[in-house]
């Protein structure tokens, strides 16, 4: 299928958001379409209208169709890619184990310039040292980083690593095992204390998110990066309403953010005494 440009009464290409089909033009940042997300990059918590912008740290121009060829490149090895997409006027990375499969329609010439430009600034760690920390938060903007790092804790010493982490309604329900079969007797107690170990061990992602949902949270975003430091950061860039449970009371200067790039622009061109 060929794409045409929306054109205005005098003849103009307009600076609309252009729709993709099989076009495969090139220098535009791809947007994911309107309706074109599927079920398994929505689970990464990415959003329609997100701007793809890096894969592994290098710009991504070339279009929908070589996008597809990047990722099948690497299909048939273990591969992972770090993503770095724009949403609300802040870069965030994300790490993907499969090709993303959402449909793409083309960022507009002034999208395409401003994100590279604020690219341009955006910073990488080591790329080994990346994993994904999963945000959940509440309806008061009250949130809580997830990082699934297996924890030899978990299975050491499984009451402290559920202390560690907040999860109170597991550690009592251990304990009381803990009490009630070494009071029956002692190999019991060995055997239980083993059999959870293993349990905990092996169930530590899905009870982080289990007892984090349990406290009425959403899965708001996924995002990569070397530390949970840097997540939090980010996570307050995107709203400044967000709080980050447990995180040390610091005051800080209100920084006011640009939620949208069609804002940014203008008032970049304000502030241009050229213009």
């Amino acid at each position: 299928m060929s794409e045409e440009l929306t054109k205005g009464d005098d003849g103009e290409v307009s600076d609309e958001e252009v729709v993709v089909n099989e076009a495969d033009l090139q220098g535009f940042l791809l947007k994911i379409a309107v309706g074109g997300i599927t079920v398994q990059d929505y689970v990464k918590r990415l959003n329609e209208d997100d701007i793809l912008v890096a894969i592994d740290g290098k710009p991504y121009l070339d279009g929908p169709q070589r996008l597809r060829s990047t990722f099948l490149q690497g299909q048939d090895l273990e591969t992972k890619w770090l993503l770095t997409f724009y949403r609300d006027g802040v870069l965030f990375d994300i790490l993907i184990d499969h090709p993303i499969k959402s449909a793409f329609g083309y960022s507009t010439t002034n999208e395409t310039d401003f994100v590279l430009a604020a690219f341009s600034h955006h910073v990488f760690g080591e790329f080994q040292s990346y994993e994904n920390f999963e945000v959940y938060r509440d309806r008061t903007g009250k949130c809580d980083i997830l990082s699934f790092r297996p924890d030899p804790l978990a299975w050491i010493v499984p009451p402290l690593w559920l202390l560690k982490y907040r999860l109170y309604p597991p550690f009592a329900v251990v304990s009381i095992v803990y009490l009630l079969t070494f009071v029956l007797h002692i190999y019991l107690f060995i055997a239980a204390a083993i059999m959870l170990a293993i349990y905990i061990n092996r169930g530590q992602s899905n009870l982080m998110r289990s007892f984090t949902m349990f406290e009425d949270k959403y899965h708001y975003m996924t995002i990569a990066a070397t530390n949970e430091a840097d997540v939090s950061l980010l996570i307050k860039k995107i709203d400044p309403e967000n709080k980050i449970r447990y995180e040390k009371n610091v005051i800080k200067k209100r920084v006011h953010i640009k939620k949208t790039i069609d804002k940014s622009i203008e008032d970049a061109s304000a502030s241009d005494p050229k213009s």
